[in-house]
């Protein structure tokens, strides 16, 4: 059960809401994460926020609001320039998600702007249903997994490497700490295999034990493996390279589940 009405919370914005902008609940009591959670309200539009919708807190990208005749609300603004400008950077994430030869030039899209994107695909539009249809598609939302599972693979690649680099000059220690660092990033992207996007790691686990059945038993457990991978260096190198093969086979697994995307091997996937 949600903890709130979004219509109610929002009653006094829709109103100011113009005809070019997208209103949306969001936040995680909107994607499953905390049912129990007061949701948050995301808005897109060209230039300020409306008139009559005036931040309380600074400059912030999120912050609070205030509306005349109205509690304060916890509301983010994105501009639409702005999300025209990420779609960009999502058109070269495709090209380089998908084609081997341009990877090296890999774009780099921050949390803040994953957590936008996650939010605009999962959020529930109470205002602007049209135009957030165009930014959804715009920024090809239903593909968002994809490029997920891409950057984390990319990122699985690079500590991949790191990991062998230290085995290679006798630091077991620190390759296994390294090794539950592959572990974050390969979560990360078999989550996105199965549609959940949020870039937000301290959710992770829980998303885990939440799609457990979805995933599978053997590739939760040699996630959760990983994640402990700290304990490895005990069991000196012979445990961290049994770990790093573990890994491949979850590296496989979500290329199984994301047939679309270029899989080179990790050992010699180039990344910028």
């Amino acid at each position: 059960m949600r903890s709130g009405d979004p219509k109610a919370l929002a009653r006094h914005i829709v109103p100011l809401v113009r005809q070019s902008d997208v209103l949306l609940a969001v936040g995680p009591a909107f994607d499953g994460r905390d049912p129990s959670a007061p949701p948050q309200l995301l808005l897109i539009g060209p230039g300020q926020p409306p008139q009559g919708v005036t931040a309380t807190v600074g400059a912030m990208r999120w912050g609070t609001y205030s509306v005349v005749g109205s509690d304060p609300v916890r509301l983010g603004f994105w501009t639409s320039q702005e999300l025209s400008a990420i779609a960009e950077t999502v058109d070269r994430l495709v090209l380089a998600s998908q084609v081997s030869a341009v990877r090296a030039h890999f774009p780099h899209l921050d949390i803040r702007t994953r957590k936008l994107l996650h939010d605009l695909r999962r959020g529930e539009v109470l205002a602007g249903h049209s135009e957030a249809q165009v930014w959804r598609e715009r920024l090809g939302l239903d593909q968002l997994h994809l490029y997920v599972a891409a950057i984390h693979l990319q990122r699985f690649a690079v500590r991949r490497r790191q990991v062998e680099g230290l085995l290679e000059n006798g630091d077991v220690e620190d390759a296994g700490w390294m090794l539950s660092a592959c572990g974050v990033e390969l979560l990360a992207a078999l989550l996105a295999t199965i549609g959940e996007t949020n870039p937000r790691r301290h959710w992770h686990p829980r998303l885990l034990r939440l799609n457990e059945e979805t995933v599978g038993a053997e590739d939760t457990a040699r996630i959760l493996g990983l994640l402990r991978g700290g304990p490895c260096g005990a069991g000196g190198a012979d445990a961290i390279h049994a770990a790093l093969r573990d890994a491949d086979r979850i590296r496989a697994g979500v290329l199984r589940r994301c047939p679309s995307l270029a899989g080179p091997s990790a050992r010699s996937e180039t990344v910028a």
